[in-house]
């Protein structure tokens, strides 16, 4: 099916011969449900002159009001149904008005995203069903680790459209044994990157379509680090999907302080007392700060680090933050031989609890 990815605007078209102005209406609800009898938003324009007469409309700001992230799977071990707050089905309705009544010229149908194309992908770009860019990635792993209650060790999630037909296939990276798995009923679902017996040696995962034809291929590989503690870093990517990135190397904790200050007011000079001071501080507080290193990594992990940097939604260890780093130089492997990436970030919450 079609996306649309919010972050980016959707742009819909009418223009019709003898048209004196349109409308589209925009119906949107979650997977499982059924679709509204009436639209959420109605949208309507006159043509601008007798010679120019087209009409845009962006629909992405009213999906992307219907999106939410407030839970995250972090699927290891099973393959599920996408929580259904995170996409939304869209359907747009286009009307020709010829100045006494609308006339439907159409009805299309979308899957919403909280995605976004690059401008050179030009407007309403169209991706594959699979929600991660192709590539090699690497996973923390630790032989003894219990992947039920430490979910900092799993390798991470794959969001995929479970198109009737499609299915995935794992291949072991040392044994080249191969498994192939089967979607749950949601129309996307969250499958594991690493097959779970197989953590310790990593392996490719091919996304194949209903006439056999590879869509997509990735290669997720175990990294063993003993000096430092890796840490998991989950984001909100471009095609509106979890990824997960470990920075594996030296990471550092810090925390800052705020606050506002205001002059104290002495009733007389007869009252001065050294021991108060003149000034006084209010609303302190302070804010967690965490640094992190990728280690040394490839070029390919360039496009990932541009992603982190661009989401609106990461999380670290299950904790809400926000990138501080706001610039990074892309490097490359032909000037850098050593490729790390060392990133800020801040907690997206006040040290002393101040929830009203």
């Amino acid at each position: 099916m079609n996306k649309i990815y919010a972050r980016s605007p959707f742009i819909v078209e009418v223009d019709e011969v003898n048209q004196a102005g349109s409308k589209i209406e925009i119906f949107l609800w979650k997977d499982g449900q059924v679709a509204p009898s009436l639209p959420q938003h109605t949208l309507s324009k006159l043509i601008p002159s007798a010679t120019n007469t087209i009409n845009y409309y962006n629909v992405s700001p009213y999906v992307r009001e219907f999106l939410s992230f407030t839970d995250y799977a972090n699927v290891y071990n099973t393959v599920g149904s996408t929580d259904i707050d995170q996409y939304c089905f869209v359907k747009v309705k286009r009307y020709k008005y010829t100045g006494s009544a609308y006339i439907l010229l159409n009805t299309r149908e979308y899957i919403g995203l909280d995605g976004y194309g690059y401008y050179e992908d030009g407007s309403n770009p169209a991706f594959l069903e699979s929600l991660l860019d192709e590539g090699t990635y690497y996973y923390n792993y630790n032989p003894i680790a219990n992947l039920a209650t430490e979910p900092q060790y799993r390798a991470g999630q794959l969001t995929i459209e479970a198109v009737a037909g499609y299915s995935v296939k794992y291949t072991n990276l040392v044994t080249n044994t191969i498994i192939s798995v089967s979607f749950g009923t949601g129309t996307l679902n969250d499958v594991y990157r690493v097959y779970p017996l197989w953590y310790a040696d990593g392996n490719k995962v091919e996304v194949f379509d209903d006439l056999l034809n590879i869509i997509a291929t990735y290669y997720f590989r175990p990294l063993s680090e003993c000096r430092y503690e890796p840490i998991p870093v989950d984001f909100i990517n471009k095609h509106g999907a979890w990824q997960r990135e470990f920075f594996f190397t030296a990471s550092f904790d810090s925390f800052e302080t705020t606050s506002n200050q205001y002059h104290l007011m002495m009733p007389s000079i007869n009252s001065y007392n050294p021991f108060i001071g003149q000034m006084k501080e209010f609303n302190k507080n302070g804010k967690k700060v965490l640094r992190l290193n990728t280690g040394i990594r490839g070029e390919g992990m360039n496009e990932s680090i541009k992603q982190l940097l661009l989401s609106e939604k990461v999380i670290i260890n299950g904790l809400p933050v926000k990138p501080r780093t706001t610039s990074q130089e892309l490097l490359k492997d032909i000037n850098t031989k050593t490729i790390n990436y060392t990133l800020e970030f801040e907690y997206s919450y006040d040290m002393i609890n101040s929830v009203l």
